[in-house]
């Protein structure tokens, strides 16, 4: 047997020199050496401490003594080897290699022929260091070896810091030596199961070189798989024994080829054995392999692979069996996750992040959210798979926080991301229907769906929605638009105030009178919008006139947003941080501005008070703000259990306190600890006073009869406390909502209780501010001046004194802030000046001021226009601010008041209002005489039914817009002297009756008079007007008594439910009547020019000398306002009426020269009107015959496109009894097919293409509207406009005959369209006369002239329209255009006589 002594060597040295691991020579030869897999280990070290560097085993060498093994080769031949590994060794202090002696460097050192090395042990494996004597110990024979052969280790596998030119370099250079010492080597590759191509081609190139000339045996192998192994001994063994006979060198894919098949067989055995041997993932390895030891398949596994492969097995196994229970534990998780995302995460966009992040803010934002441990636990000690191994999550219902680190558990959160996406573009679609609804022209309310469908075919948005989602959404645009119209239907109400001043003193309204006010409004496209919603819109007038009738806050249109409301809010609010202001005690809110902080202590034993403070979190913001009446509350919260020494934390700044109980005991506790303490503790009590207290019943647990026992105990409790009881159970879904309002709701009414008017019969100026309801600008702005004034003090609700230097001394000011409507109570009260306040972007609030002014002529006034942004700005760009300013100076002049602008984002000081105070007070002593005159003159019995013989008869009543008459102290609006009115059926105002106002009422319903003793008219006079009325003719010739007049009945409301309108929104404001139709309204003419007939005006709005009849919107006209209107409160009215007529006849005559200009220059205009439509219509035959081209033909019709000819015809023949024929889209496909055949030959016949004829139809529409030049220019469209009657009678060309009446209209129309080029008269005639064909089939197709119309007049008339209003504004018009067009062709385009209906 031959012997052989054989060194491994390979790349060794510091981590720097051969990376991070080594290249694997000791694994190559502990797979030699010792092959069994219990044997073999992995872990070898080069790192050594300097003791064991020193042992017998190391002996300070850089080399390893493997010990020796005997080897057989196919051939029967036996081998022995001893097994050298040159290595370097690092010490472990300095990680620099050991110095022993004068050390040569690795790479000469490892190419050593003899190893010299006395008393060396054999190694087995790094655990034998320092325990030599528990392992086997053999000597390294005679303390030397001769090497016969080299095992050269090249590593195919990548390694962190380590180069392949480095280890390249290391192999060629030790190659080379071992060469040049002539001794045989074996190239060998380690770990080629992780190789790296790249590494092995490096090392094929090293054994291919032709300088080692074949002498260099590259080997395959991998220690850890047992690959190759002994093959590279025994070549080189063979080698040095130069046997011509060698092993055959087997590839590495064969070799683990082999390999995998023998571990394959094995191991499928052993895997039956042991999966139906073993159940329970609980078993141990000891116990498994006990068991298993009884089976052949399984000892011959182990002598194979060794128990090593054998205990793979079983924990594989063993893991598999884990696994299975892992997963399904963990879809039970998943499924419960999924639910809890429903709930705790609804809106995906309250992450704010980007799908990168997505599942890691999730998790944050889960773990944060406040029912976090309902749905979640957090177990640091362990994980969630260790508590299911403990069985310890058996009986846990919720989910282990850290299953939601799991990639399934991110699968689900992706999933129903998607699913919450896929909604969210379901919404996208919903929200582009809305806005297609909006964008329609077609939809107005009262419409169905059904009627405008087939509007919306072949739209995405409409075609991917379902057929509920699409009608929800109708329903939904409907109400919004429903609601709108009535927005602007109130808006045209208060624009007409003056019509409805008759109605304020009437106690029946006749449905006469209604027709009356109908006949002024039906004309205004916000009264023809509600067409549909007749019986609303009747509502809506009966409930204005009942606001009239009695104007207070309860029927105010704007109710919640009513100014006297916001006034109250506004000033209490400014006023709570004023040291002056009367305090309410210690219970009120804390803040500033408009929001306010409410600190609530919550007590309760246990966890209820917690339970308790995490629902009411729910029902708040995220900042804690709760919303109650338009005002926003922040929430404070405190938690103590219930015992005595929680109450003593309350303090002055407590708002409110809530004790819960659940249970016997809890409610025992607290009624024990509250009796004592709030009943018997006196030192609490000035603590407690006014304090608001909720008792809060939440029954867990409890049986039937315990829960009503312990419910009637707390209201007895709560009784006795006189505090309020809640009952969880009764009211689950909404009782939080119910203990925050009654805690807001106590310190209101804690501060009313505990408010002292400030005495204001101590001023010395009272100034009245006046505000309309609805107008859009914050109230808050327009009193900023005043509450901010250091001096403030708050008089009452509606009123506050300011003391200011006006002159040279200070004096003390009353303001008192009012809604117009509001301002009726205030009549009988001596008012030095009044401000009234208007917006400028909204024609009622002028209209409306206008009225109330000439009802307060004698007394200083100032208007003030509030603009919404720009300051000056704002009348250069807008045009309705610019005529409401113009207007509203005009008002101040006529009244000789003072007129100024407030912007809406300006700030003002208290100083902006010194003028007016200043005028104020210079005429105070006039003010306050007429007002002495005025109060003796009632408390004289002048005007009652006992004075009134010999008197002069009675004025007619003042028609004002506001009549009821309080005292201070109230909410400023009246309505505590009125009862709910009852409501009347829809049905009851189609009646053809009259409404008597007393009717609805009972005796003890009716409201009263403040005074009994004078007649309404008197009552309702001030002195000064019936002074005027006694010098006017009309009762200079009246010289009869009165025949005394029977008891006026009392006033009440008229029957309509209570309008709740919302905040006034836009409008679609109605055309301007300008300057020249004003004077031809009011009966004035130019010089020269004929007299034109007045409009008809109802008669009751002319009343010879009434001065509402004056009043009408439009302030600029001529002769507007006459001389016998204006009431006189100058002592020598001879004088004053001389002036104002000296003055007046200035005015009429600038105003005549302004009318002259305007009238040269309306006439410069159409003349340049008509050369510019000569030029057009010369130009529109020259491109419409440049356009045509070959799609002309010549028919006795006159040059009719070929294609419209065609289409025309085939629809005639074909779709006349079609359903629905230009009104039911074609196919798209079909519509372009018909176009791309005509454009490739003209002679197309349409019958041989097979095409639906409601694609035809859509071709002939897509050819007028996209390749036929428009038949009407603009210029003509416009002429349209004005003869439709859609624009203002002002605006057009049209004298008021052809504006108003029909025939006329249709006159025009056919002199319009025959200024048309004969080509596009032609074309027109063509095609209506099809359409006259369509109609006559009207019972086929369902297509009369007015379906016709509202499908082509966009086609045929197309319009640039800017806006929704402008739209909605011109549709029926151009409507009812193309609608005569079809129903009166014989008369326009044919020259026969018209037809009776126009």
């Amino acid at each position: 047997m031959r012997q052989f002594n054989i060194s491994v060597i390979g790349l060794s040295g510091t981590e720097k020199d051969r990376g991070q691991v080594g290249v694997g020579k000791s694994c190559l030869c502990n797979r030699f050496m010792r092959p069994m897999a219990d044997d073999y280990f992995i872990d070898h070290i080069s790192v050594l401490s300097q003791s064991d560097f020193s042992g017998r085993i190391v002996n300070n060498d850089h080399f390893l003594y493997w010990g020796d093994v005997r080897k057989t080769t196919d051939e029967g031949v036996e081998y022995q080897f001893n097994i050298i590994e040159q290595t370097e060794f690092m010490d472990d202090s300095t990680f620099q290699a050991f110095k022993v002696g004068k050390m040569d460097p690795y790479s000469k050192r490892c190419t050593a022929t003899k190893v010299f090395s006395a008393e060396k042990l054999m190694y087995i494996c790094k655990n034998q260091l320092g325990i030599e004597k528990e392992y086997e110990q053999k000597v390294m024979p005679d303390g030397r070896l001769s090497i016969d052969g080299f095992v050269v280790v090249f590593d195919v596998s990548p390694v962190p810091n380590r180069s392949v030119e480095k280890q390249v370099e290391f192999v060629q250079n030790v190659i080379a030596t071992i060469l040049k010492n002539k001794k045989p080597l074996v190239l060998v590759t380690t770990k080629n199961d992780d190789a790296y191509e790249l590494y092995v081609r490096e090392a094929e190139k090293i054994s291919q070189r032709k300088d080692y000339k074949s002498t260099v045996q590259l080997i395959e192998t991998s220690a850890h798989e047992s690959i190759n192994i002994d093959l590279a001994f025994l070549l080189l063994a063979q080698m040095i024994d130069k046997v011509k006979n060698r092993v055959k060198i087997i590839s590495y894919q064969e070799s683990a080829k082999s390999r995998k098949e023998l571990l394959d067989t094995r191991s499928e055995a052993v895997t039956r054995l042991i999966r139906n041997q073993i159940t329970d993932y609980h078993v141990l390895w000891s116990q498994g392999s006990k068991m298993l030891s009884q089976y052949r398949e399984w000892n011959e596994f182990l002598n194979i692979f060794g128990h090593e492969a054998g205990q793979k097995l079983f924990r594989r196994h063993m893991k598999k069996l884990r696994d299975d229970h892992l997963n399904k534990k963990l879809h039970q998780y998943l499924d419960k996750f999924a639910l809890a995302l429903e709930y705790l995460l609804p809106d995906i966009g309250a992450l704010n992040i980007s799908d990168d992040d997505a599942w890691e803010c999730a998790r944050n934002y889960l773990q944060n959210h406040i029912e976090f441990e309902q749905y979640f636990f957090e177990c640091p000690q362990a994980s969630w798979t260790e508590l299911v191994d403990m069985d310890e999550a058996e009986d846990e219902a919720r989910i282990p926080f850290d299953v939601l680190e799991t990639s399934e558990a991110e699968t689900v959160f992706r999933n129903y991301l998607n699913s919450v996406q896929q909604d969210k573009k379901k919404i996208g679609w919903k929200q582009q229907f809305k806005m297609l609804l909006e964008e329609s022209g077609f939809v107005t309310p009262g419409k169905q769906l059904s009627e405008v469908r087939v509007l919306f075919m072949g739209r995405e948005c409409f075609e991917a929605l379902s057929e509920h989602d699409c009608q929800q959404i109708y329903d939904i645009h409907q109400d919004d638009i429903i609601e709108k119209s009535k927005q602007n239907f109130v808006e045209l109400l208060l624009e007409h105030a003056q019509y409805f001043l008759q109605f304020k003193n009437v106690d029946n309204i006749t449905q006469e009178d209604v027709r009356q006010i109908t006949d002024v409004i039906q004309e205004d496209s916000r009264y023809k919008i509600l067409d549909r919603l007749d019986q609303e819109r009747r509502l809506m007038l009966v409930q204005h006139l009942r606001f009239i009738h009695c104007p207070i806050r309860d029927h105010c249109p704007f109710f919640y947003n009513c100014v006297d409301s916001l006034i109250e809010e506004v000033l209490s609010d400014k006023s709570a941080s004023n040291h002056k202001t009367p305090s309410g005690g210690g219970w009120k809110s804390s803040g500033s501005g408009s929001d306010r902080t409410l600190n609530l202590l919550i007590v309760g034993s246990e966890h209820l008070a917690s339970d308790l403070l995490n629902d009411i979190r729910i029902c708040t913001g995220s900042k804690g703000e709760y919303i109650y009446e338009n005002q926003t509350y922040y929430l404070n919260y405190r938690i103590a259990n219930g015992d005595m020494e929680a109450f003593k934390a309350i303090d002055v700044y407590s708002s409110g306190l809530i004790c819960v109980y659940s249970n016997q005991q809890s409610f025992e506790t607290l009624k024990d600890n509250l009796e004592r303490t709030l009943l018997c503790n006196l030192e609490l009590e000035d603590k407690f006073e006014n304090l608001p207290i909720v008792l809060v019943y939440q029954p867990q647990d409890l049986k039937e009869n315990e829960v009503e026992y312990l419910r009637n105990e707390g209201m007895r409790l709560s009784e006795m406390l006189h505090c309020d009881f809640i009952d969880h159970t009764q009211n689950h879904q909404k009782y939080v909502y119910d203990i925050l309002n009654i805690v807001i709701l106590s310190l209101k009414l804690t501060e009313m209780k505990s408010y002292e008017p400030y005495p204001s019969n101590h001023t010395d100026l009272r100034i009245l501010c006046c505000i309309f309801c609805g107008d859009q600008y914050d109230i808050e702005n327009i009193v900023q001046p005043l509450v901010e004034e250091s001096t403030l003090v708050k008089a009452n609700e509606h009123s506050i004194i300011v003391d200011v230097f006006i002159g040279d001394a200070k004096r003390r000011v009353e303001f008192i802030l009012s809604s117009y409507h509001g301002t009726s109570q205030y009549r009988d009260e001596l008012i030095h000046g009044y401000i009234y306040f208007y917006s400028a972007k909204r024609r009622s609030s002028l209209v409306n001021l206008s009225i109330l002014a000439a009802q307060n002529a004698n007394i200083p006034l100032q208007i003030i226009a509030v603009t919404e942004s720009g300051g000056v700005n704002a009348f250069f760009n807008s045009d309705i601010c610019q005529i409401l300013i113009t207007e509203g100076n005009a008002v101040a002049d006529r009244f000789k008041g003072s007129f100024m602008t407030f912007s809406a984002d300006q700030y003002v000081k208290f100083a902006f209002y010194n003028p007016f105070l200043k005028t104020a007070w210079d005429n105070k002593y006039e003010v306050e005489n007429l007002h002495v005159e005025e109060s003796i003159t009632l408390d004289s019995g002048e005007g009652t039914l006992e004075n009134s013989v010999n008197q002069m008869p009675r004025p007619p009543p003042r028609h004002e817009s506001y009549m009821l008459s309080n005292t201070l102290g109230t909410d400023g609006s009246g309505s505590e002297n009125y009862e709910m009115a009852p409501t009347r059926s829809l049905n009851s105002l189609n009646e053809e009756r009259d409404i008597s106002l007393d009717e609805i009422y009972d005796d003890n319903e009716k409201p009263k008079h403040l005074h009994q003793n004078c007649t309404e008219s008197d009552s309702c006079a001030s002195s000064t007007e019936r002074r005027v009325r006694q010098q006017n003719a009309y009762y200079k010739a009246s010289k009869k008594p009165v025949a005394a007049k029977k008891q006026k009945k009392k006033k009440v409301a008229i029957p309509v439910q209570t309008p709740r309108v919302p905040p006034f929104g836009s409008y679609v404001s109605p055309p301007e009547i300008p300057l020249h139709y004003q004077r031809m309204a009011v009966g004035g003419s130019g010089p020269g020019e004929k007299k034109k007939p007045e409009p008809c005006v109802p008669e009751f709005m002319k009343s010879d000398k009434s001065p509402e009849y004056s009043m009408v919107p439009e302030l600029a006209g001529a002769g507007i306002f006459g001389a016998e209107n204006l009431p006189e409160y100058n002592m020598n009215q001879a004088k004053c009426l001389k002036d104002f007529e000296k003055l007046e006849k200035r005015r009429i005559k600038e105003e005549t020269a302004r009318q002259r200009k305007l009238q040269e220059k309306e006439k410069e205009q159409e003349k340049k009107l008509k050369r510019k439509l000569k030029q057009n219509a010369k130009g529109l035959v020259e491109s419409a015959e440049a356009q045509f081209g070959k799609l002309m033909i010549t028919s006795e019709q006159g040059e009719i496109p070929i294609f419209l000819n065609k289409c025309v015809e085939f629809i005639e023949k074909e779709g006349l009894d079609s359903e629905g024929i230009y009104r039911v889209p074609g196919s798209r496909a079909h519509v372009d097919m018909l176009f791309q055949r005509f454009e490739e030959d003209t002679n197309t016949e349409i019958d041989a293409l097979d095409i639906p004829v409601n694609a035809v139809a859509t071709a002939l529409k897509d050819f007028f509207s996209k390749r036929l030049p428009p038949l009407f220019s603009k210029d003509i469209i416009k002429e349209l406009e004005e003869i439709a009657g859609s624009r203002g009678v002002g605006n057009s060309k049209l004298n008021v005959e052809v504006k108003t009446d029909r025939s006329c209209r249709l006159i025009a129309l056919k002199s319009l369209l025959q200024k048309l080029p004969p080509i596009n008269f032609a074309i027109l005639k063509y095609i209506f006369q099809h359409f006259v064909h369509v109609s006559d089939n009207s019972k086929l197709n369902s297509m009369d002239s007015k379906n016709l119309a509202i499908c082509w007049w966009p086609t045929l008339i197309p319009i640039d329209f800017t806006d929704m209003g402008h739209f909605e504004q011109l549709r029926p018009y151009l409507e009812d255009i193309v609608q005569t067009m079809i129903d009166q062709f014989p008369y326009l385009f044919c020259g026969k006589d018209a037809f009776v209906m126009v």
